[in-house]
């Protein structure tokens, strides 16, 4: 947990402290990240990184709680406004989503490195946390389109939440690598292979989805 030390410094060393521990965990696995390495570069004692937060387990879920909260704006940003077609707006949520990605390079890689797994329990809870965020999301996204009359209303809006936030989170991102022909920690370790994927290529990618999704999902005439 973050602790009101932290939040009482300076914003220019709170900033600077996070764009450095951002720099670490997106560089490395978590249970290979270091907090000496933090410290040492930001020039502060070990021991008020222990007054900012109670351990790495507690500086690493403020840096995905960040990531999460930084992702779910951008995406609300894209969702321009409640006119517009269910399915309309759930291509520009996904676009967003790779564009955040690309514009987030280090963010994108800090939650990438949790899903691979460590074995904590403050990430799996956190992880679960998201998960139930996203589905939260997209039901809320449903339940629009269904008002809408785009989406049919037999669609079992909590079940297809789910299903839509492993499609478009695990499910695109297992795609996507097995197009660039890298496996997940090479995709981590190698920030520039993202930028070898196209415009074209993310558009034509989620034009597919939303094809997919349009058989399963749209309201019949």
């Amino acid at each position: 947990m973050v602790k009101q030390t932290f939040l009482n410094l300076p914003k220019e060393k709170r900033e600077r402290i996070i764009e450095i521990a951002i720099e670490e965990f997106a560089s490395k696995p978590y249970t290979k990240a270091s907090l000496s390495n933090i410290v040492n570069r930001a020039g502060i004692a070990k021991g008020s990184m222990y007054q900012y937060f109670e351990d790495k387990r507690a500086l690493f879920r403020y840096l995905l709680e960040l990531a999460a909260q930084e992702k779910l704006a951008f995406l609300k940003e894209a969702e321009v406004n409640s006119d517009v077609n269910f399915f309309e707006t759930l291509e520009k949520v996904m676009l967003a989503g790779f564009r955040f990605n690309l514009a987030h390079p280090q963010l994108s890689r800090i939650v990438a490195n949790a899903m691979e797994g460590t074995g904590e329990a403050v990430i799996q809870e956190f992880m679960m946390s998201g998960r139930k965020m996203a589905c939260e999301y997209f039901m809320e996204l449903l339940k629009r389109g269904q008002e809408g009359g785009e989406v049919s209303p037999d669609v079992n809006v909590r079940l297809t939440a789910n299903l839509l936030n492993r499609i478009l989170g695990e499910g695109l991102a297992d795609y996507i690598l097995e197009i660039m022909e890298v496996d997940l920690h090479e995709f981590l370790t190698k920030p520039e292979i993202a930028q070898n994927i196209s415009e074209d290529t993310i558009k034509n990618i989620v034009n597919e989805a939303i094809r997919f999704l349009r058989n399963g999902l749209e309201a019949q005439s």
